[in-house]
Formats: C-alpha cells, structure tokens, sequence
C-alpha cells in the first residue's frame, strides 16, 4: 500500500479492512507518517567525484 504497488482490488480489500480494524490502521498509519518523515528530511545531494570514485575502489577490492 505504502509503495503504491496494490492492484485497485487490493486497495479496495485494504481500505475497507483498517476501516474496521484498529490495529491495522494505527500500524498503517505510523508506516505512512514514518516515510513522510524520512522524505522531508533526506536530501539528495551530490558528492565529489573523488570521494566517490574512493568509495567504488573500496566495495570492488
């Protein structure tokens, strides 16, 4: 669901279930929340060339 990878049916089936179940909705609602967290804090930015280049030298040896 959090990854918008459900089918229409599978929304429908999910939707109607945490309308009626406590559990399911809070734990939904805490992933939900937790991921727009990460999205306002994470930012993408650039690293030198070098540092990278460092980084794939280390990984393949």
């Amino acid at each position: 669901m959090l990854d918008n990878e459900a089918t229409p049916l599978q929304e429908e089936f999910f939707f109607g279930h945490i309308e009626n179940c406590m559990v399911c909705f809070a734990h939904y609602n805490v992933e939900k929340q937790i991921r727009q967290l990460l999205k306002t804090k994470l930012n993408n930015k650039s690293v030198p060339d070098a540092l990278a280049d460092e980084i794939r030298r280390k990984i393949v040896s």
